[in-house]
């Protein structure tokens, strides 16, 4: 099956447990809804019917929406496509400090779980909105959500160790490498999955390898070390349709590969069937 914006036909290799749950991933409709005046990468659209069309080839059946950074704190077509996907699918969306409570609870009910903050495009870098808005979502059981650097990682450290709330880093911290678990930030998130406060998503295999596909072998090992270390703290996801992929204008990754992939970073059947089902059921409140 070719799907939009991934490259390869062949599913997945390994053996995907019923209720597998994509926890990354991004649904793009300029046409409905157009992007923030100020977007840049103006990605085509990458719609619901689209990413069925991936979930049906990588055999998954729950999904996670991430509102991109072309729509700013706009969610309507993150909300949207809650609507049209149902109940096997849950959100995390991007919001303004002064985000009203009945907002926050409109959102619960159609399927939203956290907010995410997206401090590599500096959209949301204020210390003090975060702690604020990161007691508001714990009141909902929601989590806050991390795309930034390794280097603003070892910076937030203070703050990270302050918010009340789950936490939960994109594409597993950023580690660069060659540096991977040796950078300073491993031991910051490393020390939260200790205490049980954060979570790290195996997300995006390309964003930070050097070695590339199809083994990614750097940012597989770094995966590893997550899992050895929590294998109950560490969910997964495409990252479709790679946004980063089509600012670089680079080849499509195959989906079904980095899915593949998982095996090695959690070799044991029952620790992927944690990361892919167990793992998100207690994260995004799916029925077990």
């Amino acid at each position: 099956m070719q799907v939009p914006y991934s490259a390869g036909r062949q599913p997945p290799k390994i053996n995907v447990p019923a209720n597998a749950c994509d926890c990354h991933h991004h649904i793009y409709d300029p046409v409905t809804f157009p992007y923030a005046p100020d977007d840049v990468r103006n990605q085509p659209p990458a719609t619901v019917d689209a990413y069925r069309l991936l979930q049906e080839k990588l055999r998954l059946t729950r999904n996670v929406i991430v509102t991109p950074s072309a729509y700013r704190t706009d969610n309507a077509c993150t909300l949207s496509a809650l609507e049209q996907i149902g109940g096997a699918a849950r959100a995390v969306v991007v919001v303004d400090p002064g985000v009203a409570r009945r907002e926050l609870d409109a959102m619960h009910v159609r399927g939203v779980r956290g907010i995410r903050f997206n401090v590599a495009t500096g959209d949301s870098s204020d210390a003090k909105a975060i702690l604020s808005l990161s007691e508001r979502v714990n009141e909902l059981g929601w989590h806050v959500q991390f795309w930034m650097s390794a280097r603003d990682t070892v910076q937030s450290a203070p703050l990270l160790n302050q918010l009340p709330s789950q936490i939960v880093f994109d594409h597993r911290g950023h580690l660069p490498q060659p540096a991977g678990i040796d950078d300073p930030a491993f031991k910051v998130i490393a020390n939260l999955v200790d205490k049980g406060r954060a979570w790290v998503k195996l997300s995006a295999l390309y964003i930070d390898s050097v070695v590339g596909e199809p083994s990614y072998a750097d940012t597989v090992k770094v995966g590893r070390a997550f899992v050895r270390l929590a294998p109950e703290r560490v969910v997964w996801g495409t990252d479709w349709p790679h946004p980063s992929i089509y600012s670089e204008r680079k080849p499509w990754p195959d989906d079904a590969n980095m899915l593949d992939l998982l095996a090695e970073q959690a070799p044991s059947e029952s620790a992927r069937q944690r990361i892919l089902v167990t793992n998100p059921e207690i994260l995004y409140g799916f029925s077990a």
